[in-house]
């Protein structure tokens, strides 16, 4: 991933192509358009630093994260992604 180099956080992503819908109180509410929406497939690569820094930022809040985007959210770190190769 030497693409990935600039960034502090970066995971490959691949552009969504199933339909999503935004549901509220189990009625669908939109459609939501896909164009700018990815699957974050990974891997996901931290620079040392940034990594040591989300989990500083993580630790006591380890039961709000479920996966990396999650993380990444708890952490309040950005990810770059990139298109896969």
């Amino acid at each position: 991933m030497a693409e990935a180099a600039p960034y502090p956080v970066a995971v490959y992503g691949e552009p969504l192509s199933d339909t999503s819908k935004e549901v509220v109180d189990g009625l669908v509410r939109a459609t939501v358009p896909r164009q700018s929406l990815v699957i974050a497939r990974g891997p996901w690569v931290f620079t040392r630093e940034a990594l040591a820094d989300a989990l500083t930022h993580v630790t006591g809040r380890e039961t709000e994260t479920i996966d990396m985007t999650g993380f990444c959210e708890v952490a309040q770190v950005h990810a770059r992604v990139l298109p896969r190769p």
